[in-house]
């Protein structure tokens, strides 16, 4: 009985070893999942630099939309086909072409850049004036068409290479033209734009009247020296005599202001042309009794080389003491300044300015003289003490 319930006992004792409990394996990770990640953007470093064409091309077709690293492919990388379809990626993106016209240092990948930029003018102009690469810059040039554009380049452009090849395709356009030769600051460029309007009378009568370069007005007025009998602007006349390099040209274009006294006198002050000084101050004279204004008529009292004419003149002014004055301060001939003293004997006040400011010494002591003669002197000192 004992027996039997030992043997019991030992059929349910269950093994140490089975108590403890198994760990499971990890799980077998699969050779795909070991490999690179084949849809991040960071793999597709290491195919832009050393992948095959396909993979590359696919690469860049990834990248569309990321312009700041398509710029650095097309600058950069060195495969052809990559840089290319870099730039095709890039075809809305103006400042990205024209940085990359400015700056790469591939020809293919330049003008692949700038023919991007075929329809996109201010970018054109911008490679045309500031690429660091000549061919280009001439590229630029090459494909604008708009005047204005053009004019633009040439006004602005640092590089001669590009302001000449923008001047040399500005045909006939005559606003874009004029626009140069009154802006560019290269002398060069704009005696080329006045030379194109060397036909376009117009145009030179603006350049003339209104150009703030000197050389301007001066070949403006050249050119237009042959037609002055077809001008009829009376501003053009007068900047035809003050400027024009030809005497005959000057000649007329006086002759035909002789009516109108302000022009003769502007002439007279502004012309770099003796015999254009002379010629408007005779006709000046010769209209003394047509004068009416003062300041004419004073003009010439003071420079006119015909004394009959002087004397007319000094004569009309009696009772214009102001006009009067200005003539026994500044004239250059005397019979001139002691008629004006003579018509000023009864103005005090006009005297005594005289004998202080007049230029000559001889006027200064005949006025001096008048004051202070004793019968003179002494009305002028009762008046003073009441």
């Amino acid at each position: 009985m004992a027996t039997s319930s030992r043997k019991t006992v030992r059929s349910r004792s269950v093994s140490p070893g089975l108590l403890k409990k198994k760990r499971p394996s990890p799980p077998k990770v699969s050779k795909f999942q070991k490999s690179p990640d084949r849809n991040s953007f960071g793999h597709l470093a290491s195919i832009l630099t050393g992948g095959d064409r396909i993979s590359m091309l696919k690469a860049v077709d990834r990248l569309q939309g990321r312009a700041r690293v398509l710029v650095e492919l097309a600058c950069f990388s060195n495969f052809q086909f990559v840089r290319l379809a870099a730039i095709s990626h890039l075809s809305f993106d103006s400042d990205a072409l024209v940085e990359i016209a400015k700056y790469c240092q591939y020809a293919d990948t330049r003008a692949a850049a700038v023919d991007e930029l075929s329809m996109h003018a201010p970018g054109l102009i911008e490679v045309a004036c500031s690429s660091l690469f000549k061919d280009t810059r001439i590229d630029a040039v090459s494909i604008l068409e708009d005047p204005e554009a053009l004019a633009a380049v040439s006004i602005k452009s640092p590089n001669k290479d590009s302001r000449d090849a923008a001047m040399d395709k500005i045909v006939e356009d005559s606003h874009a033209l004029s626009k140069v030769a009154m802006e560019s600051s290269y002398r060069s460029i704009r005696q080329k734009a006045v030379k194109k309007l060397s036909s376009d009378h117009e145009s030179l009568s603006v350049l003339m009247i209104s150009a703030k370069y000197p050389d301007v007005r001066k070949h403006a007025a050249a050119s237009l020296s042959d037609y002055v009998e077809d001008v009829n602007d009376i501003d053009t006349l007068i900047e035809l005599a003050k400027f024009s390099p030809s005497e005959d040209a000057r000649y007329l274009a006086v002759g035909r202001l002789s009516e109108h006294p302000w022009a003769l006198k502007t002439i007279i002050y502004e012309s770099k042309f003796k015999d254009a000084k002379s010629t408007a101050l005779m006709l000046l004279s010769d209209i003394v009794y047509e004068i009416e204004d003062p300041e004419m008529l004073s003009e010439v009292a003071i420079l006119s080389p015909y004394e009959d004419c002087r004397e007319v003149a000094v004569e009309r002014l009696v009772g214009q003491s102001s006009a009067l004055l200005s003539v026994a301060n500044k004239a250059k001939y005397k019979d001139s300044r002691e008629r004006a003293v003579d018509k000023l004997k009864d103005d005090t006040e006009s005297l005594k300015s005289i004998s202080k400011l007049s230029r000559y010494p001889d006027t200064r002591k005949k006025a001096h003289t008048i004051v202070s003669h004793p019968e003179f002197f002494k009305e002028q000192l009762s008046r003073i003490l009441g």
